[in-house]
């Protein structure tokens, strides 16, 4: 477990294991919804990715159905994951949503529960939401759905919990406007370092979340050895990623093993 500074960083709220706490939370945050039927239902946890992810929406799911049932499906061009009712998961809904006059139940981000969560939430809302611009190598994250008020609190939250700084964007699509949280490159490294420890094998599909790409070979270089020491990533894997991302000149420098693979496959 990668904690916060908060001293609420890890500590459950429910009976719940901390990293089912942190997936659920985070799932919310991101692609996931908690539903609530009826009234005096309890409430149930919807996820959905796309086949490009099925190996990340499974490892949730084994991590999940223990607690809450069910299994993953396949559904046309995505794979869902959609949980039994269950009387802890009410108990999250009505932690994350508070109820507007006329509206409903809307997303109420509190830092008291987004203190608690420790690098796997944040790995998780970034796995599910954002991306990592391959030109500038800056983190993006959408949080359009959020609301002016809880994209405040989540920007103070990455600051005072993590100390790291980011800005938003907004932009307009199809008549809607969208709002995104956007790293600089700096503090897009930092944020990925973050996670890079606790990222689970069974997610090798992420890799270009935390794969950045330069031009220059000192600068590639400190990158490739920091994934290939801060995750559980072989190197062979890392340098399966990189093979189609970097020049031949480049790729050679950085991943000089292969190049020795290749020399000895071909001449014997």
């Amino acid at each position: 477990m990668i904690r916060s500074k908060s001293p609420f960083s890890g500590k459950k709220s429910h009976n719940l294991p901390w990293n089912v706490q942190d997936i659920v939370y985070s799932s919310v945050l991101g692609d996931g919804h908690l539903r609530k039927q009826y009234k005096r239902g309890d409430a149930s946890l919807h996820l959905v990715h796309s086949v490009a992810q099925e190996d990340y929406l499974r490892w949730k799911t084994d991590i999940l159905k223990p607690f809450f049932g069910s299994e993953m499906k396949r559904r046309s061009s995505m794979f869902t994951y959609d949980s039994h009712v269950h009387p802890e998961l009410t108990d999250i809904y009505y932690n994350l949503f508070k109820k507007k006059v006329d509206e409903g139940y809307k997303l109420n981000l509190r830092l008291k529960w987004l203190n608690r969560l420790t690098a796997l939430g944040l790995m998780v809302w970034y796995f599910d939401d954002g991306h990592l611009h391959p030109r500038d190598r800056e983190i993006v994250i959408g949080v359009h759905s959020l609301g002016e008020a809880n994209i405040a609190k989540l920007r103070q939250y990455l600051k005072s919990a993590w100390d790291i700084d980011t800005r938003v964007e907004m932009s307009k699509e199809k008549d809607k406007h969208r709002a995104r949280i956007r790293f600089s490159t700096n503090q897009s490294k930092k944020f990925i370092r973050v996670i890079m420890p606790i990222i689970p094998r069974e997610c090798k599909s992420l890799l270009y979340k935390i794969s950045m790409v330069y031009k220059q070979h000192e600068a590639q270089q400190r990158w490739i050895s920091d994934l290939i020491r801060l995750t559980s990533f072989s190197e062979n894997e890392i340098a399966e990623f990189y093979r189609d991302k970097l020049s031949a000149k480049l790729f050679s420098k950085c991943f000089p093993k292969e190049n020795d693979l290749l020399y000895i496959v071909y001449f014997n």
